[in-house]
């Protein structure tokens, strides 16, 4: 038997595309397989969200579709990981596993119960905090932006763990409508699990394609009409959010050399967070003017305005992704470009569409 588990190791470990692929796969199916059970025991226990002021639907839902998503992605990560990592690698997954546990448990404590802002906040810095001490590895380099390269180890520390709490808060805050969280975080899976295969890191592969497949399977249940339908919930999208931190952190470290291959490596990593980050800041922005804690929430995202507006769920989802899948195109065709023009032009076109596209819609609708 670990004769043909050497061989299957040795063939995915030169077979990376396969291995992605068979990850994707895997995690689906077992995703696929659970998240019916757990709409079920959601429904009879009634660990749903009920409609209100501020949400989206219309009758109780089951938000515990993070809870499925989570299930495929650890499951074929483990698995794989354990025929083909090194150790070293292994090390790295492990790291990832233990702050997953906290966030995770903390997100379905708050899809639950519920659980203030505060404690959130503070698992999200515990999390990150233990992933940095566990692997050593953060963001160490602005690689040339403002003229600054290589960071002290101290300030490296403190602004990694402030991108993991940017990164998750802002993926946490567009999971309002329909198929919207999971569709960009294909996107953004699909882009760095090309860099992680570009570069042969290899426990980035599985990981990314584990987290895809989960997040592939949940889509299938949040886009339907029928009783199976379920949200994302907080246990997903702080899961799904600490691995997009994660792999940025991966990608931006000098840990992994990939400068022969991605050059202006942060530019990317923005243009991959522009429709976050950018909704983030401008609903802060508002809240900030109208006298309001930035952190209430409210009905202002655009999301929410393109519903004000009379588009369906999925034709707003579809909107904000072309939207997302254009800005990354134009930090693409740019990449050649200096840092400073690549980051100066990727910011213009991101805030200068967004800005368009709320013009255009609301002259559309004539509800200016």
């Amino acid at each position: 038997m670990s004769t043909y588990l050497e061989i299957l190791s040795f063939f995915l470990h030169q077979n990376l595309l396969i291995l992605s692929v068979l990850s994707i796969f895997t995690a689906f199916l077992f995703s696929y397989a659970i998240i019916p059970t757990i709409v079920y025991v959601s429904v009879i226990k009634n660990l749903t969200a009920s409609p209100n002021e501020r949400s989206s639907h219309i009758k109780k839902t089951p938000v515990l579709g993070g809870v499925g998503i989570a299930f495929g992605a650890f499951f074929t990560s483990a698995f794989f990981s354990a025929l083909v990592l090194s150790h070293d690698e292994m090390k790295i997954l492990f790291s990832v596993t233990a702050p997953l546990v906290i966030l995770f448990s903390a997100g379905l404590k708050d899809d639950i119960v519920g659980l203030s802002a505060r404690s959130k906040l503070f698992a999200e810095i515990l999390s990150a905090l233990i992933f940095i001490s566990l692997t050593d590895i953060m963001i160490d380099s602005f690689h040339g932006i403002f003229g600054i390269y290589e960071l002290n180890e101290f300030f490296s520390i403190v602004f990694t763990v402030f991108v993991f709490i940017i990164i998750i808060n802002s993926y946490n805050l567009i999971d309002g409508i329909n198929g919207l969280a999971g569709s960009i975080a294909v996107i953004v899976l699909s882009s760095f699990i090309y860099f992680f295969y570009i570069n042969n890191i290899i426990v980035g592969i599985i990981s990314g394609s584990a987290m895809l497949g989960g997040v592939l399977a949940f889509l299938r249940f949040n886009l339907t009409r029928g009783k199976r339908k379920i949200f994302m919930g907080d246990v997903g999208s702080l899961v799904v959010g600490f691995s997009f931190a994660v792999f940025a952190t991966i990608a931006l470290s000098n840990t992994y050399d990939s400068s022969q291959f991605f050059v202006n490596k942060p530019v990317y990593v923005l243009a991959l967070f522009a429709y976050p980050f950018i909704d983030t800041l401008r609903v802060f922005y508002h809240r900030t003017k109208a006298g309001k804690s930035p952190f209430k929430a409210d009905r202002n995202h655009l999301h929410h305005k393109l519903l004000n507006f009379g588009y369906s769920h999925v034709q707003s989802t579809l909107i904000i992704v072309g939207y997302s899948i254009l800005i990354l195109l134009s930090a693409i065709i740019f990449h050649e470009s200096s840092i400073h023009r690549h980051l100066l032009f990727t910011f213009l076109t991101s805030v200068v569409l967004f800005l368009i596209l709320l013009r255009v819609i609301c002259k559309e609708k004539k509800k200016c």
